[in-house]
């Protein structure tokens, strides 16, 4: 009550009759940041996000040469191949050596017999072994380069892909994706390989033993093509359909959760319930179906090929002995065993393999982001010791969020003098947030230039650009740790540095009394802390940094009149020599700044001193204050 009492008496000058007229800010303590809603043009909402990019069609070659390609540019891939090669020749010239060997008594000796089938074996051996270590590791190196190539693309995105894109749709490539990444597509792929060079070679000797079997694989060979084909068509889709649905299920949980607390407030638990179980469904419906077109070509593939073994084995035994060696048909008969199972496991792999590859294909889509300007331009890098005043000059500047919106800043042109308190008001949607966007070059220009001491921010990197601005936003933000690594997460300053600035913050006491101090945790998100503790904890970092240019973003919005003065206060005295640029919906966190800009749907209505606005009773900044003051009476 005493604070509020005293933010009152700031406004004393203003006592008078309440003019009425329409607000400037409307709703203000509902202002949220334009980007994050909608943008309104001509009385029409345009949503900024958008749905899933789907895939369609077959998966495109140019997902699979990447993907073989991502670990070592594909040299070892020739070398895989060649080593299962000669491990199937060695394993299929260990039993034809046992056939041979063993057809006529005497032959070769005991001890020869032993030897040379161990050798071969042993070789075999070896070969399948550089074989499963080789795989291993060009499995492990392509699932970290596409893992690393999307998560850095998606560190390098604009503001205007996260804007765009729910955290979910991030979440389920991260986890989903990548995990059949990580355990799956590579050992698929290669089985499917490893298969089709057995099936092969066993078909070869089939084909060697009785000439028939050649023709009846052909035949059986075409049969399941068109099953393949007929059944990618659909499974293809339905497998691009379940990786969009899951996102929502994720989104709307993670949502819930976190709102659990306005959820039971408001008894919305059966909606919330009746939502999340219908997206389950959504979702299981597109898993029962996939499942059911998989049983569909497991079903008629394994009928093909047993009707085909059934008709090998027909040929094999009407075929004379004396045109078949009986050594050679049993060993025929014995791979002949198993080649349904290859026939069955090749067509369920090529089907398998190209769903699977949808993951891969839903990681690069991610991995080709338009990333933000560069970071760092080593020829147009600022002098160390830049921004020395901290003027800003917006010349003409107009912005827009993507190219298909409206503008929100409509030709902004002014100028915030070095070193002075600079106020931002404004109703929702007017372009405040949008306006310290800019700055920070979140978005960038459509027209205009911004200035700081003379030199154009859109010169220069991004990193030499936001390393000379602090910026306090609405919500606080702090990491699961430390005081310390809170306050200074670089580790650049010592503690006597953080216990002043801590103590200038008015939170010298409250950490004293924890015995462990500076190492005093932080839980996630600052959770153990309250809402305007975790603030002065920001405006802690801030301080530490001494930057010439701080911004205040909405920064007492959500905290106590007590700790919005704590904050005026402590900015007050302990940034006289910076450029302090405040954006607050409290008409009494910008009274006392020198210059007060008065934005209006994206225009610039106002620009000077409060204490000459507020002259002017005409002018909307003037009523803007008589309007406060009466409704915080």
């Amino acid at each position: 009550m005493v604070a509020h009492c005293e933010s009152l008496r700031q406004l004393s000058s203003t006592e008078g009759n309440s003019i009425t007229s329409e607000s400037y800010l409307e709703n203000q303590n509902q202002e949220s940041r334009e980007t994050n809603k909608e943008q309104v043009s001509n009385g029409q909402s345009v949503p900024v996000a958008k749905k899933e990019e789907r895939g369609s069609g077959r998966v495109s070659w140019k997902v699979y040469s990447s993907f073989i390609t991502a670990a070592y540019k594909g040299a070892f891939v020739p070398v895989l191949l060649l080593f299962h090669i000669f491990f199937q020749a060695l394993q299929m010239g260990s039993n034809y050596w046992i056939a041979w060997a063993t057809e006529q008594e005497g032959r070769v000796s005991k001890r020869q017999f032993i030897v040379i089938f161990a050798l071969i074996s042993g070789a075999s051996s070896l070969f399948v072994l550089a074989r499963v270590l080789l795989l291993t590791a060009i499995t492990i190196k392509t699932a970290q380069r596409l893992f690393t190539g999307m998560i850095t693309s998606i560190f390098q995105a604009p503001m205007s892909f996260f804007d765009t894109t729910s955290s979910s749709q991030i979440l389920d490539r991260s986890s989903t994706d990548q995990a059949t990444v990580d355990t799956d597509i590579s050992y698929r792929v290669a089985g499917l390989v490893f298969a089709l060079i057995q099936l092969i070679s066993v078909i070869a000797l089939l084909s060697n033993v009785a000439w028939p079997v050649f023709l009846l694989f052909l035949a059986s060979f075409t049969i399941s093509v068109w099953y393949q084909v007929y059944y990618l068509e659909t499974a293809r889709e339905l497998a691009r359909m379940a990786g969009i649905q899951k996102a929502p299920i994720l989104h709307h949980f993670s949502e819930s959760v976190s709102g659990v607390v306005t959820i039971r407030c408001f008894s919305q638990e059966e909606k919330f319930y009746t939502t999340n179980v219908n997206l389950i469904n959504d979702f299981s419906r597109i898993a029962f179906f996939n499942s059911a077109t998989m049983e569909w070509l497991c079903v008629r593939i394994n009928f093909l090929f047993n009707l085909g073994f059934f008709s090998v084995l027909v040929i094999l035994v009407s075929t004379s002995s004396s045109v078949t060696n009986p050594s050679l048909a049993g060993l025929a008969v014995t791979y002949g065993l198993n080649i349904n199972v290859l026939q069955a496991w090749v067509i369920w792999n090529v089907c398998n393999v190209e769903n699977k590859m949808i993951s891969v294909e839903r990681i690069l889509q991610f991995s080709r982001i338009p990333s933000e300007a560069t970071p760092v331009i080593e020829d147009k890098r600022p002098r160390p010791e830049w921004p020395e005043i901290g003027c800003i000059e917006f010349r003409i500047l107009q912005v827009r969020y993507r190219p298909d919106l409206p503008l929100v800043l409509k030709g902004i042109t002014c100028t915030f003098p070095g070193e002075k308190k600079i106020g931002i008001v404004g109703r929702t949607g007017s372009g405040k947030s949008t306006l310290i966007q800019a700055l920070f070059r979140l978005v960038d220009p459509s027209q205009g230039q911004i200035l700081i001491d003379g030199l154009d921010i859109s010169t220069i990197g991004l990193q030499d650009l936001r390393s000379k601005l602090s910026i306090i936003p609405q919500d606080p933000t702090l990491f699961q740790g430390t005081i310390r690594n809170n306050v200074d997460p670089l580790e650049q300053h010592n503690d006597m540095e953080i216990w002043e600035v801590l103590r200038k913050c008015h939170l010298g006491n409250t950490v004293e009394q924890d015995q462990r101090g500076l190492e005093a945790p932080v839980a996630e998100e600052g959770q153990n802390w309250s809402l305007g503790q975790r603030q002065l904890i920001c405006l802690a970092r801030i301080l530490l940094h001494k930057r010439k240019v701080l911004v205040l973003d909405e920064a007492t919005a959500s905290i106590d009149m007590d700790t919005d003065n704590i904050i005026q206060k402590t900015v007050s005295n302990e940034t006289k020599q910076c450029t302090v640029i405040t954006i607050a919906h409290r008409i009494t966190s910008v009274i006392n700044s020198d210059l007060v800009l008065l934005l209006d749907d994206g225009n610039a209505v106002e620009c000077a001193a409060p204490s000459q606005l507020m002259r002017d009773s005409s002018s909307a900044f003037s009523k803007l204050v008589k309007e406060f003051s009466g409704n915080s009476s």
